[in-house]
């Protein structure tokens, strides 16, 4: 199969819904052989039935990423089935929401577990066959406009998104010279499963209507807004990008 990732290995966190199912989803278009994980067997099940055709490759793995021997059996179990690894995509994440006063610390340290230190154990896991790769290999990482553009009561989220981002911006300067890259995307307001307990609140329409407003596109993103971005920084195309954040939010942060 011909694609910009003709045979690349790619393992994607958090890949059975969302953003992780549609990069897996326009990876997979692009040549790539494709492993991917989380923590609910339905969802992961369901998008590789749905993805394995026209004999496209992928496979999942049940996996808490805030686990540590989860994460690395996961790891383990990727290399087995992919014989290396050329991208990871730390997709992973979770919504933890509060102000000092009100968020617990099981949402402070759940959060971190999942957006921070799960994207760091799961890298320094698959660094080794990164390298092994050589110039190429490419790591991405799924962040947030709430990194850079705080809104009121999302502080174990937040703060978790943007130690993510200068985690990416640490690496690609540690590991430029062995030639494998670190980008992240900070998307904005995204129609994803991870918004339910927004759209619950207001109904889905008002909830629709009110984030178009704070974009200045007066529009919100679809999980293939943030793939097509995501294809461009893992393939090729991007060889020269590394330590990039690029913001792929309708405008939301250039306010």
């Amino acid at each position: 199969m011909a694609g910009k990732l003709k045979d690349k290995r790619v393992l994607v966190t958090g890949g059975g819904t969302g953003i992780g199912r549609e990069i897996a989803q326009v990876f997979l278009s692009e040549g790539a052989r494709v492993v991917i994980c989380g923590r609910r067997h339905g969802p992961l099940k369901e998008t590789v039935d749905e993805l394995a055709v026209d004999g496209r490759m992928i496979h999942f793995i049940e996996c808490d990423i805030s686990d540590p021997t989860d994460v690395q059996t996961m790891v383990e179990k990727t290399i087995g089935l992919l014989s290396g690894l050329d991208i990871l995509v730390n997709n992973a994440g979770i919504y933890e929401g509060g102000n000092i006063e009100t968020a617990s610390l099981k949402g402070w340290d759940l959060s971190m577990a999942v957006n921070l230190r799960g994207a760091f154990l799961t890298t320094k896991l698959c660094l080794p066959h990164l390298k092994n790769a050589g110039r190429g290999s490419s790591v991405l990482n799924i962040s947030s406009s709430m990194a850079s553009q705080i809104e009121q009561h999302t502080l174990p989220y937040a703060v978790s998104k943007a130690g993510l981002e200068t985690f990416t911006r640490c690496c690609a300067i540690d590991y430029g010279e062995a030639g494998i890259r670190f980008n992240a995307i900070s998307p904005g307001v995204v129609d994803t499963p991870m918004q339910d307990h927004n759209k619950g609140e207001l109904g889905y329409q008002e909830w629709r209507t009110a984030m178009e407003h704070i974009h200045p596109l007066k529009a919100i993103g679809v999980p293939k807004d943030v793939a097509t971005a995501a294809l461009y920084l893992s393939s090729a195309d991007a060889d020269w990008l590394t330590g990039v954040i690029l913001q792929v939010d309708g405008g939301l942060t250039a306010q």
